[in-house]
């Protein structure tokens, strides 16, 4: 079955979610959970943790046959803002660049 609207998740992210992410990337645990549990609009301590995945890539259409997500977390009051998924993605975006170079 192939979902074509999954863009965006937020809420709990089960533990396994969190432990293949770290054993996928070479980390830890405690580093998955340090990118979301701080609201990346306002720093406050984060209630809901994202995880939004590339329409592209998710449904096997990426030129490099990865799937590309961002994970990040944000507080109750700046989830409420309308346009809280799209301020947050741009920072994460910025936030990577600023990793990776």
């Amino acid at each position: 079955m192939i979902y074509t609207n999954v863009r965006f998740r937020a809420g709990p992210l089960p533990e396994e979610f969190v432990t293949a992410l770290a054993k996928h990337s070479h980390t830890t645990v405690r580093k998955i959970h340090d990118m979301f549990s701080a609201c990346i609009l306002c720093e406050r301590k984060a209630t809901i943790a994202a995880v939004s995945l590339d329409t592209k890539s998710w449904l096997r259409k990426s030129k490099t046959g990865k799937i590309r997500m961002m994970l990040y977390g944000l507080c109750r009051p700046c989830s409420d803002v309308p346009d809280a998924i799209e301020r947050a993605e741009a920072a994460a975006i910025m936030e990577s660049d600023k990793t990776v170079h």
